[in-house]
């Protein structure tokens, strides 16, 4: 845990920066990297009319670590992926806060 889910990036631009990604929210959210998930998503956008293109959307399933934390983590998102998108092109990170009572790893409670 943390849990991080990629759509709108294709695969080879997330595997070209998984290391360097996990590497860093590592350090940023003081968590070992083996702690850390990285799933791809193959996702189509539609729009009224069709198929429309699709923008960078990570969303972040982890315990609370504070809003300056977030804001750090959002910047290097920022800052990794916009070199590998259309400038203008919008960049999504949405937290998603669990609660430990919730969460069970292999059976057992957190």
């Amino acid at each position: 845990m943390p849990h991080i889910r990629v759509r709108g990036l294709p695969f080879d631009e997330l595997e070209s920066i998984a290391d360097i990604l996990i590497e860093s929210l590592s350090e940023i959210t003081d968590t070992p990297n083996s702690h850390f998930t990285l799933e791809y998503q193959a996702v189509t956008y539609l729009v009224a009319g069709g198929a429309s293109p699709s923008y960078p959307f990570f969303d972040i399933f982890w315990f609370d670590r504070g809003d300056e934390v977030k804001a750090k983590v959002a910047m290097f998102i920022e800052d990794l992926v916009r070199p590998l998108v259309d400038s203008g092109q919008d960049i999504t990170v949405l937290f998603h806060e669990l609660n430990g009572n919730d969460y069970y790893e292999n059976g057992e409670h957190f």
